[in-house]
């Protein structure tokens, strides 16, 4: 499995924290967001690709054993451009994971499982309440993705594993709709969704979850 970490844009909601690299590379308790994100991905991955942008001359260099692609209008389009960069070079299985998002590592395996067990269909990951105050995930009777947006739903995770043999679709939408976020690809693959429960997931949007997360990195 091919792990894609989403990592192209500014964060500019973020202010000092930001003014020198990516989200995913600003400092929480000593450690970046892509230090908790590797910990918590590599048991379960081969390959890690890391989308960037804004200010990647600063971070190449901290990226370890990863690979990288450069979007050099990062600030023209949103992640669905991101995505669609990097799966130009990946033939395999992909773990989607947004840059300011950190998951346990019980959360990646849970995802994983399920993934395994449904043979041919991608997974979306969302948090378990249905709710209206973040980008949502609506899903059918049987657990398949049936709409994402500013919706009722259940709220989007930041995480997903896109099948290999979904990558032609999902590319081929993420470039009919590069200014858009990725997840609207779930619509046009088969894709269920996938519960974690809210202690498993930290996502930072704003300083005030940065203070948030300082009591609660690394999560266990």
């Amino acid at each position: 499995m091919h792990a894609v970490i989403l990592a192209a844009g500014e964060g500019s909601r973020m202010g000092e924290y930001t003014e020198e690299v990516p989200k995913a590379f600003m400092e929480i308790s000593g450690r970046t967001l892509y230090d908790y994100q590797r910990e918590a991905i590599d048991p379960h991955i081969d390959a890690v690709t890391v989308a960037l942008g804004y200010r990647h001359e600063n971070v190449l260099d901290r990226l370890r054993t990863a690979e990288h692609v450069v979007v050099e209008a990062w600030d023209e389009y949103d992640n669905a451009e991101s995505l669609y960069r990097a799966l130009e070079v990946i033939d395999d299985d992909v773990l989607v994971l947004n840059g300011d998002v950190v998951v346990t590592p019980a959360a990646v395996e849970r995802v994983r499982r399920r993934y395994r067990a449904l043979d041919g269909e991608s997974v979306v990951v969302h948090l378990p309440e249905v709710q209206n105050e973040h980008t949502a995930i609506q899903l059918d009777d049987d657990g398949r993705v049936v709409d994402y947006g500013e919706i009722t739903g259940y709220r989007h995770a930041g995480m997903g594993i896109l099948d290999r043999d979904h990558i032609d679709d999902a590319a081929a939408h993420l470039r009919r709709n590069r200014a858009d976020w990725y997840p609207s690809m779930y619509i046009d693959v088969p894709t269920r969704g996938v519960a974690i429960p809210e202690t498993d997931h930290v996502e930072i949007n704003r300083p005030r979850d940065r203070r948030a997360a300082k009591g609660r990195l690394p999560l266990s």
